[in-house]
């Protein structure tokens, strides 16, 4: 196909090589980067254990997590993989298909930062606000932890590591997949649908799901959807990196889970994750972010008898 410079999003696969095999070779060699070369910053660490030979350091065969160690070197160690998975993503779009990495993020020819400060500021209020309702719903599941020397030392690892780790999903979900799928037709609500669908598949492992195997599911598939649905009615997925790099960050510094994938030194630790809050929370949170920063938008979205036009 002939490449093609348009102002959509989605219309960004036509530029450089399109074949299928493509897109099916390139999501092989990102899942190569991030679980194969990723693994090995958790395989020279497991090795040094078992050599090290301290009783008390070990090392957790289904969570993956080292045991009797400082929670910082899991967490360094954990992301450290997202690393590679944005090598990854960069290494598939700019060399199999031959685009700019750009390209998976917005049609513009250079990012707008400040679209991505104003996704990651309102979250990051609306979050705070649904913590706060929360407490005062439910205050005996929140404990404060705050340790300041723990506290700002883990802040560093995680101001650093975090928005790596936010960003390299987004490039991967929001950017590659989305805009891959739209191969298929341009109806936004089904396209967000599959990828809320491909987010959630992923976070099944995650140990929250023990609050509940069917809601923890369908909250992990509305994040994903609906950071795919403002992607797309966006016109770029600025405003979903700056929201997911807030929900993180506030997540790991400020109120993290007892039994989150991901442990860090919070202010607060909650102790009982409500799923049913969780979830009707995010929604409204979701409806009130698209109200302030995309209901005057312009839409790009396309007429009812759409979906299956290929884009073309």
């Amino acid at each position: 196909m002939d490449n093609k410079v348009t102002n959509s999003f989605l219309d960004q696969v036509y530029l450089g090589q399109t074949e299928w095999y493509r897109y099916f070779f390139g999501l092989v060699l990102i899942l190569f980067f991030w679980f194969v070369l990723g693994s090995m910053f958790l395989v020279v660490p497991f090795f040094w254990v078992m050599i090290d030979g301290d009783p008390e350091t070990a090392v957790n065969m289904q969570t993956g997590f080292f045991t009797g160690v400082d929670p910082i070197f899991n967490y360094i160690v954990l992301n450290l993989s997202f690393a590679l998975l944005i090598v990854g993503v960069f290494v598939t779009v700019r060399f199999v298909h031959g685009r700019p990495l750009r390209s998976i993020v917005t049609p513009a020819k250079k990012l707008n930062w400040r679209r991505m400060a104003q996704g990651f500021g309102v979250w990051l209020l609306l979050v705070t606000l649904a913590s706060v309702v929360e407490y005062l719903i439910n205050p005996e599941i929140y404990t404060i932890v705050f340790n300041p020397g723990r506290f700002f030392i883990f802040a560093l690892a995680v101001l650093l590591l975090t928005p790596m780790q936010t960003t390299a999903e987004e490039l991967l979900f929001r950017g590659y997949l989305l805009q891959a799928s739209g191969h298929l037709g341009r109806n936004f609500w089904l396209l967000a649908l599959v990828n809320g669908v491909l987010f959630m598949v992923p976070h099944l492992g995650n140990p929250e799901l023990a609050a509940s195997a069917i809601l923890l599911p369908l909250f992990y598939l509305s994040i994903g959807a609906f950071f795919a649905f403002i992607t797309l009615r966006d016109n770029s997925a600025e405003l979903a990196i700056g929201a997911h790099a807030a929900n993180n960050l506030y997540s790991a510094l400020f109120a993290n889970y007892t039994n989150s994938a991901l442990q860090t030194e919070s202010i607060f630790l909650i102790t009982e994750l409500d799923a049913v809050y969780a979830l009707i929370s995010f929604w409204v949170m979701a409806v009130i972010f698209y109200l302030v920063l995309l209901w005057q938008r312009p839409s790009p979205m396309p007429q009812p008898g759409e979906l299956f036009d290929g884009g073309q």
